[in-house]
């Protein structure tokens, strides 16, 4: 369902929504066989929303408002320039449509860095999840040098720990945060520098 935008999801001025631009083109882009992990543009919001707003959310600690969620995609956004990691947005390549998202982040509450992931429901269920994680993972662990990436899942998303697994990721033990009714479940993903 489209929703009207709200002020602070319309573009700003041109020479604004330039700057943005060169910002944006100066984040990493990562290309797999089927897939680019690029920057996030202010019309992914839609999409983001849509997962964010739904049940889909509480794998992020909502459902959200349409506010909450705006502020929810602004901070995996802005922590690039905060920690030089953040949120890309998934696309296929060939027809770039908008698939999901893929995050190397860090929240209040966690202990190692965060890989997150959060697909279109429409998108499940072809393997895009699990190549756009592959290519966060090891951009974070090669490029970046994380010593220890984690994904934080709640026990009841049994499609996000089947992927966590699917990714060698093991469970090490639980996490609480204050939003979270339940403890969530601490994925602990491979290194290979230290295989």
């Amino acid at each position: 369902m489209m929703h009207a935008a709200l002020p602070m999801e319309s573009p700003s001025t041109p020479v604004a929504m330039a700057q943005a631009g060169e910002l944006s083109a100066g984040l990493p882009r990562l290309q797999t066989d089927r897939l680019t992990l690029r920057a996030p543009e202010l019309a992914d919001f839609e999409a983001y929303a849509q997962i964010a707003c739904s049940s889909r959310g509480e794998g992020l600690g909502g459902p959200f408002s349409r506010d909450e969620a705006w502020y929810d995609f602004a901070s995996m956004v802005g922590i690039w320039l905060l920690r030089g990691h953040g949120l890309w947005a998934v696309e296929e390549t060939t027809t770039k449509r908008l698939l999901g998202f893929v995050v190397i982040g860090f929240e209040p509450g966690d202990q190692h860095h965060e890989l997150g992931y959060m697909m279109c429901e429409e998108t499940e269920g072809q393997g895009y999840a699990t190549e756009a994680a592959k290519a966060a993972r090891s951009y974070a662990q090669d490029t970046l040098k994380i010593p220890v990436l984690d994904s934080y899942i709640l026990p009841s998303n049994a499609r996000s720990i089947a992927l966590a697994e699917r990714l060698g990721a093991t469970h090490v033990g639980d996490i609480s945060y204050p939003e979270d009714e339940d403890p969530s479940r601490i994925y602990r993903h491979p290194n290979p520098a230290e295989v």
